[in-house]
């Protein structure tokens, strides 16, 4: 990636421009600023306090924090709430581990700090603003904050949201917060979020991302690469035809990423031969598969996506490589872990698919809608997948099914009425919200063992609910009966209901089974099966 760096190659850390030579140390300060809150004297207990965070007193360490908690409370004492928020969001994007003392200083200080690391989270823009700073001494009585561009960078245009444009001789702006939006011809555009510091000048340096990332055009040579990393995935449930997911090769030759909804309840996976399961995570969503020879191709990975860059994803038709759609990557949220925020679900992208940068690095998985799991929590699982297929560890696709509860039975859902709507809510623990299904009866279902709520409906009938469990690798049929419910005139049943079921209820359920008219649910989506639950409900 070709990158332009303006000043310093160090990125995301916070430096010290050269001051006159600070004669007292830190914990020095801060015994004068206790002296001073003793004297009455609380604008030079502030001073004072404020010259003992100067990073360049040395490492931010125990009394630079017991330093940021007595600015802190000074502040908030001598009513400037706003100044102490200040402080403490830049205290804790010096230093996001900060720990908070909430037993020898006021509540109000723990509260403000806490507010200040949920305000000051880390963003990629952090990781490419570098920082300097010319620190007061502990006499200035100055609250002027500046903000200036490092001298001699590149041409780089700098706006402080809602202040101005910073110039060759910076820009005053009074203290807070401000947003800065840097731009530079041929560059991704930045925007970082900083705190003015009274008396503080603080100057910035940024390394800005090429605008190749993103490009709306996957090279021929990345796409041919992707096209033999890609590894498409045979996957077979239970009760339903074969269904077709993606993997890519990366980490190792015969290691293949995927999610784990691409496998969730399979019996069997298939490419070429068996495919086992290396590892898996159910919270991330992610799997690692172990081929049964090495793929054709693999790719590299990278854990430092931008926001505002091109990703692929893999599109199969028939279970073969057809189409990368492109999606935006809008924000990393959470960063460094978390997930990756698109622009929307990349259009036609098979379950599984991984998304590749513009230079063909897997920069994640793709999950569901328009979210991604990012490298950085994939790498753990892959190094566990390696140690179990060492140590012989692997799985079967069933294996992991029976140990998630995941195996797929099915259920054939028949009503004595016509015109029934059947509705299915699952109700395990371990069942997705996604498997709720609705239709009109007879009704085939799919899904992983456990229980469902059917709730059966026709006009001018009440609706009937009852419980349905379905087993895995079973087939139950459910005959429910409207009959009963609706009431001839006088109170009396029917007779059609005393007398049971009629014989075209199941003749219709099972014929519309045959003739496909079945509705297949969750677990790896598009074609995904499972496996089969018959359940008999008696006539009253």
């Amino acid at each position: 990636m070709r990158i332009l760096r303006l000043l310093a190659p160090l990125v995301g850390a916070f430096f010290v421009l050269p001051t006159v030579a600070q004669a007292q140390s830190r914990a020095d300060l801060l015994r004068q600023a206790s002296t001073a809150l003793d004297d009455f004297e609380p604008a030079r207990a502030i001073r004072l306090a404020r010259a003992a965070l100067n990073p360049a007193l040395g490492p931010l360490d125990t009394t630079w924090v017991r330093g940021v908690h007595v600015l802190t409370q000074v502040l908030i004492e001598e009513q400037q709430q706003p100044v102490a928020q200040v402080w403490a969001r830049w205290a804790m994007r010096m230093q996001p581990t900060l720990a908070i003392d909430s037993v020898n200083f006021l509540a109000s200080v723990a509260t403000t700090l806490r507010e200040a690391r949920t305000a000051a989270a880390q963003t990629s823009a952090d990781a490419a603003t570098r920082t300097t700073y010319a620190w007061p001494v502990a006499t200035s009585e100055s609250s002027e904050a500046r903000f200036r561009v490092a001298s001699g960078a590149s041409p780089v245009t700098v706006l402080v949201r809602g202040v101005g444009l910073v110039g060759a001789q910076g820009l005053v702006v009074p203290p807070g917060s401000y947003e800065l939006e840097v731009s530079a011809n041929g560059f991704l555009p930045l925007r970082v979020t900083r705190e003015a510091l009274p008396g503080v000048t603080s100057e910035f340096a940024f390394t800005l991302t090429s605008a190749a990332v993103a490009s709306t055009t996957l090279a021929a040579d990345v796409r041919t690469r992707l096209s033999r990393a890609t590894v498409p995935l045979q996957i077979t449930r239970f009760g339903g035809p074969q269904a077709c997911a993606a993997g890519v090769a990366t980490g190792g030759a015969r290691l293949v990423l995927t999610s784990y909804h691409a496998i969730r309840g399979a019996d069997a996976i298939a490419a070429n031969g068996e495919v086992k399961v290396a590892a898996w995570d159910v919270t991330s969503n992610l799997a690692v598969l172990v081929l049964p020879g090495n793929a054709p191709d693999t790719l590299a990975s990278t854990t430092a996506p931008i926001d505002g860059q091109s990703l692929w994803g893999v599109a199969l038709t028939e279970c073969r490589f057809t189409e990368t759609p492109r999606v935006t990557l809008n924000t990393w949220e959470g960063r460094p872990l978390g997930n990756l925020a698109l622009s929307g679900a990349p259009q036609g992208a098979t379950v599984g698919s991984p998304l590749v940068d513009y230079q063909g690095n897997v920069a994640g998985v793709w999950s569901t809608g328009g979210r991604a799991a990012p490298m950085s929590v994939v790498a753990p699982l892959i190094a566990r997948a390696k140690e179990n297929i060492a140590a012989n560890r692997t799985q079967t696709a069933q294996q992991v099914a029976v140990a998630e509860k995941h195996r797929f039975g099915t259920a054939l859902i028949a009503v004595d009425v016509p015109n029934a709507t059947v509705r299915v809510t699952p109700m395990e623990a371990w069942q997705w919200e996604e498997l709720r299904a609705e239709g009109a009866a007879p009704l085939t279902f799919r899904g992983p063992a456990g229980r469902y709520r059917v709730a059966v409906s026709a006009p001018n009938i009440a609706e009937r609910t009852q419980e349905v469990t379905i087993r895995a690798g079973e087939t139950v049929r459910a005959a429910i009966s409207m009959r009963s419910v609706a009431q001839a005139p006088g109170g009396a049943p029917p007779a059609a209901a005393r007398r049971g079921l009629p014989k075209w209820v199941w003749a219709v359920a099972i014929g519309g089974a045959v003739g496909g008219a079945a509705l297949a649910l969750g677990g790896g989506g598009g074609g995904s099966s499972g496996g089969t639950i018959l359940v008999e409900v008696p006539n009253p």
